[in-house]
C-alpha cells in the first residue's frame, strides 16, 4: 500500500508527463497563433484535434493545469469531519445538547460538574448557568464541533428567573373591585395575580369556559390608573363583555362604557371602549387619537397573520399601551408561526420574524421566500411561553375547583332572527295579554314553538360556522327537523365529519354512531334530537353541548346534558343554550322556571337552573336604540326576558296542563305537522 504523500508524489509526476505530451504535439502542428504573454489567453495552449477528425478541423485551446502548490493530504482526502448539532432549552434551569455520538465530545461534557446523560434520549444536560462558558470552551477545543446556539433573548429569559417565591401575599389586591374579587375561584386568583406579575402584559389561554373574560377584567381593574381601557373582540362576543361588567364592576359607572358599535361612531371621555378587530380596522385613524393604556384582546388567536389589517391596526395602538391582555382558548403550539405576532404584541423586543421562524419553525428556503408553515423546538418554545407570558389550564387541570356544569345563555342575533308570519304575530300577543286558557293555551303554545323552529334557522346556522372555527368536540341538540337538517347543511358544506341522531335511526345504527363518536378523532360533531337521543347513549369523547332550541321540561334537558356528564368523563362540562329574543323562548323560559320552582319545593330539584347563569350575544346589535334598550337589561337572564313574578304566576295559571301533560305523549307530538295559516 501507498503512503499518502507517495500518492500525491505519483499524482503529479503524471500531471507532468501529460502536460509535455501536449507541447510535443503542439510543435509539431501548424503553427498556432501567435499569443501575447500579458493576454489573458497567458494560460491556454494549443492541441491538434483527434487524427480522424483532424482535416480542416479548428485548433482547439485546452486550458492549463492550476495546480501549483500541492494539496495538503489531510484536506485532500477529506480526513476533517464538521460536527453539527443543536443547543436547546429542556427546563427552565437546563440546556441540552442534541449532536451526533463523538468520542472527543463525550470527553469535554464530562469535565462540567452539572452535566446529565438522559438514558433515554441517548442526551446530555447541563445547567443554564454555564451555558456562555461551555460555548466559549467548546470553539477552543473542538472546533470541528459546530453547534446551533439558543437565542439571546430565550437565554436571558431564564437566566433572569427568579427563585420561587410567594410574590403573591405583595400584591395588592384590594385594588380590584370587591364583587369581582369574591366571585373568582382560587384558579382564576391565581389567574389574576399571573397577569400582575408579568406587569399587566400576558396570554391567558384558559380552556374553553373557565373564565378568561372575568380574569381579564380583574387584570385590567388593578391597572385602572392606566386606563382608558380597550376591548376589542369578535363582533358576536361584544356585548357579552359589557354584561359582564356591569354585572362585576360596579364601581365603573355604566356611562364609562361605551359600545362602538359602527364606523359613524366617535370616541368621547368614556373609561371602556368595546368594538370589534374589523370596526378597529376600518377606524383606526380615530383610535389612535385616544391613547389607550390597557388594552384586552379576546380571541387573539385571530391576530395569526400579522400582514392583515386587523393586526396591524392592533400594533399600531399597542406600541402606546403598558398594559396588554391576550385571551385565546386555542394557543395554536403546533403552528408556533401562528404565536408570532402575538407575542410581538407583548413583547416589544422579541425576536425578529426569521429568527424566530429558522428556530421554532423549522423555516426552509423556496423558490416564494421562506416557509414558516413548520415546527421545531416546540418545548423550549413552550418553556418560553410560560416564563414570559402564558398561563394555559386545562379543566382537568382545575377539575377539583369547578362544578360539576358550567351554563351559559348565548341570545342569539336578533338581526338573524325572522319576525314570522302575521299568524305567529297574532298569537304572541295573544299569550301576551293572556288570553288563552285551557286546552287553546296548549295549542297556541305548541304552534309558536313549531314557530320558532324556522325563526332560528339563520342565526342557528352562523352561530354553528363560529363553533367549527374552535376544532372542539360537542354535541348539538334540536328538537324540529329543520333544525336538525339546517346543522347537517353546514357541516356537510365545512367537510366536518359527525353523526346524527334522530327518531328515525335504528337501535344497531345508534350504537354504531355512538362508537364512531367515541372512538374516532375526525368526528367532530354528534347531531342529536333533544327527545330521541336524550337518553340511553354515552358520548364522553366531548365535554362541550350546545341545545340550538329550548324544551319545556326541564327533565328532558338534564337528561341530555348528562350525554356527556357521567362516568368516564374526566372535564367539567360546558352547557350553552341559544335563546331567541322575540320568539316562544319568551314563554318557555318563565315555563321552565315555574317548574323549577315546583320542583324544589316538592325535594326533586334535578340540577339544573338558570337564573344566574353567564349570558353572552351572538352578534353585534346594529340597531342604535336596540343597543341602548340591551345595555339596560344587562344582569340575569330574567330581566332579558323581562320576567318578574307575576309573569311567572301568570303563565304558570295559563299552562298548568301544559306541565301536567304525559311527557311521552309530548315527546310523540309532531310539531313539524302543524300548520300556521295566515
Amino acid at each position: 500500500m501507498y503512503s499518502s504523500n507517495e500518492i500525491e508524489k505519483k499524482r503529479l509526476m503524471a500531471l507532468k508527463i501529460r502536460q509535455d505530451r501536449m507541447q510535443k504535439n503542439s510543435s509539431t502542428s501548424r503553427a498556432p497563433p501567435k499569443i501575447n504573454d500579458q493576454s489573458q489567453e497567458s494560460n491556454t495552449i494549443w492541441k491538434r484535434p483527434n487524427e480522424s477528425n483532424a482535416i480542416n478541423s479548428p485548433v482547439l485551446p485546452i486550458k492549463k493545469a492550476k495546480f501549483a502548490k500541492a494539496i495538503e493530504p489531510v484536506n485532500f482526502f477529506g480526513q476533517t469531519n464538521v460536527i453539527k448539532g443543536t443547543y436547546r432549552m429542556i427546563t427552565p434551569s437546563r440546556f441540552e445538547v442534541d449532536v451526533p455520538y463523538h468520542q472527543p465530545l463525550i470527553e469535554f461534557f464530562k469535565k462540567f460538574s452539572t452535566k446529565s446523560y438522559d438514558q433515554k434520549t441517548k442526551l446530555w444536560s447541563f445547567d443554564i448557568k454555564e451555558y456562555e462558558n461551555f460555548k466559549l470552551e467548546l470553539k477552543s477545543k473542538l472546533p470541528q464541533v459546530q453547534l446551533v446556539g439558543i437565542p439571546k433573548f430565550v437565554i436571558q429569559t431564564f437566566l433572569n428567573i427568579k427563585p420561587n417565591s410567594n410574590t403573591n401575599e405583595m400584591l395588592d389586591f384590594s385594588r380590584i373591585d370587591k364583587k369581582l374579587w369574591n366571585c373568582l375561584m382560587p384558579f382564576q386568583k391565581e389567574g389574576v395575580a399571573f397577569g400582575i406579575q408579568k406587569n399587566g402584559r400576558c396570554i391567558i389561554a384558559d380552556d374553553m369556559g373557565l373564565g378568561k373574560t372575568i380574569q381579564a377584567l380583574g387584570i385590567a381593574h388593578y391597572y385602572k390608573d392606566d386606563w382608558p381601557l380597550l376591548i376589542v373582540t369578535p363582533s358576536s362576543v361584544r356585548f357579552q363583555w359589557s354584561d359582564v361588567i356591569f354585572e362585576y364592576l360596579p364601581s365603573v359607572p355604566t356611562q364609562h362604557v361605551h359600545q362602538f358599535s359602527n364606523s359613524k361612531d366617535t370616541l368621547g371621555s368614556e373609561k371602556i371602549t368595546i368594538t370589534s378587530y374589523d370596526l378597529l380596522a376600518r377606524s383606526i385613524e380615530m383610535f389612535k387619537k385616544k391613547k389607550f393604556g390597557t388594552i384586552i384582546l379576546d380571541e387573539s388567536h385571530l391576530l395569526k397573520n400579522h400582514k392583515t389589517e386587523r393586526t396591524k391596526a392592533v400594533q399600531t395602538l399597542a406600541n402606546d399601551a403598558s398594559r396588554i391582555i391576550l385571551l385565546s382558548g386555542t394557543p395554536a403550539l403546533s403552528r408556533p408561526i401562528e404565536l408570532y405576532s402575538q407575542l410581538q404584541l407583548i413583547m416589544s423586543s422579541f425576536m425578529r420574524l426569521q429568527e424566530y421562524g429558522m428556530r421554532y419553525c423549522n423555516a426552509k428556503k423556496t423558490t416564494y421566500g421562506w416557509d414558516y408553515s413548520g415546527a421545531s423546538n416546540v418545548t423550549e418554545l413552550q418553556l418560553l411561553l410560560r416564563a414570559r407570558c402564558l398561563l394555559r389550564r386545562l379543566k382537568t387541570d382545575v377539575l377539583k375547583q369547578l362544578p360539576s356544569k358550567i351554563r351559559q345563555v348565548v341570545l342569539l342575533d336578533p338581526s338573524l332572527i325572522d319576525t314570522g308570519s302575521k299568524e305567529v304575530m297574532r298569537i304572541t300577543k295573544k299569550l301576551q295579554e293572556h288570553s288563552v286558557k285551557g286546552v287553546e293555551s296548549h295549542s297556541t303554545m305548541l304552534q309558536l314553538y313549531n314557530a320558532s323552529s324556522t325563526q332560528r334557522l339563520r342565526a342557528v346556522r352562523n352561530y354553528v360556522k363560529d363553533l367549527l372555527e374552535n376544532d372542539n368536540k360537542f354535541l348539538i341538540f334540536a328538537h324540529h327537523q329543520c333544525v336538525l337538517t339546517t346543522i347537517c347543511e353546514v357541516l356537510d358544506g365545512k367537510k366536518v365529519q359527525y353523526i346524527k341522531i334522530d327518531g328515525k335511526t335504528g337501535p344497531e345504527k345508534r350504537k354504531q354512531y355512538v362508537d364512531q363518536f367515541q372512538n374516532s378523532e375526525e368526528c367532530k360533531v354528534a347531531v342529536l334530537s333533544i327527545t330521541a337521543a336524550n337518553a340511553g347513549i354515552t358520548l364522553t369523547a366531548a365535554h362541550f353541548v350546545v341545545f340550538a332550541e329550548l324544551y319545556w321540561n326541564p327533565g328532558i334537558l338534564v337528561q341530555a346534558e348528562d350525554r356527556v356528564h357521567r362516568i368516564g368523563q374526566n372535564s367539567g362540562v360546558f352547557i350553552q343554550y341559544l335563546v331567541a329574543k322575540k320568539t316562544v323562548d319568551d314563554f318557555l323560559w318563565p315555563l321552565l322556571q315555574t317548574k323549577l320552582k315546583f320542583l324544589t319545593n316538592a325535594g326533586l330539584n334535578q340540577d339544573f337552573s338558570l337564573n344566574d347563569v353567564e349570558i353572552s350575544n351572538q352578534n353585534i346589535i346594529k340597531d342604535e336604540q336596540e343597543s341602548s334598550d340591551y345595555k339596560k337589561t344587562q344582569t340575569k337572564m330574567d330581566s332579558f326576558v323581562n320576567i318578574n313574578n307575576s309573569s311567572i304566576s301568570q303563565v304558570s295559571n295559563n299552562l298548568n296542563n301544559l306541565l301536567d301533560e304525559n311527557e311521552d305523549d309530548f315527546a310523540n307530538i309532531d310539531l313539524d305537522s302543524i300548520m300556521l295559516h295566515e
